[in-house]
């Protein structure tokens, strides 16, 4: 091995050749590494993205069903001048201008004055919008007239000593009769409870239907 190396150096030509196929190999060898790095990196940055949106994709798809699970569906048959009329399901906290906004918005001739955009829907009503200079049909005026009566009626649980008052055949004893009854025990839970004050019987107690609502909390 020895004299194989003594005649390389002591060859110019030799030792040129040697210095020639040395750099040919280095070359090679660091061009195979430089490829082979290259061609790494491309693949890690190929499948990072795919890893991210996988990831990010299950909760998003989780959150839409909880939300679906926890809210009760219901649906309103929208007609009348709005832009895409028909039937939406809605929550129970949507009102009508939510509705509304769901069937593309008033047309230009919707008439805005006989529309109580803050009022509750229910379940499986009509929903009409009349336009301007047009009469209400009359399943809609009794939805109307409906609203209306639920909106004077007096509620036993929050109403005041004055408003009791207001009521046919309640004077200020026995709206004070009501409140203490209602402190004592508790929120009315049907109107029937009233029985259980003293001086409301069975005709004082029907006769006050038509006036008296409750909620209960």
């Amino acid at each position: 091995m020895k004299k194989i190396v003594q005649e390389i150096f002591d060859s110019p030509k030799r030792l040129i050749l040697f210095f020639i196929i040395s750099a040919s190999i280095s070359m090679v060898v660091g061009v195979g590494m430089y490829f082979h790095l290259v061609s790494t990196n491309r693949n890690e940055s190929s499948e990072a993205p795919l890893i991210t949106a996988t990831s990010a994709d299950s909760p998003q798809k989780t959150a839409t069903t909880d939300t679906t699970k926890n809210d009760p569906i219901m649906y309103v048959d929208v007609k009348g001048n709005v832009n895409r009329p028909g039937m939406y399901a809605f929550t129970d906290e949507e009102r009508v201008f939510d509705i509304i906004e769901k069937a593309g918005g008033l047309t230009p001739q919707a008439d805005e004055k006989q529309i109580n955009f803050a009022a509750k829907v229910s379940d499986q009503q009509v929903l009409y919008i009349p336009q301007v200079g047009e009469e209400m049909p009359q399943f809609a005026e009794e939805v109307k007239e409906k609203e209306q009566t639920e909106e004077k009626k007096v509620n036993l649980n929050t109403a005041s000593l004055a408003e009791l008052q207001e009521l046919p055949g309640i004077g200020a004893m026995k709206a004070q009769e009501i409140i203490n009854y209602r402190e004592a025990n508790g929120s009315f839970q049907t109107i029937e409870s009233l029985k259980e004050i003293s001086g409301f019987g069975e005709k004082t107690v029907e006769k006050l239907k038509n006036f008296v609502t409750i909620t209960i909390e």
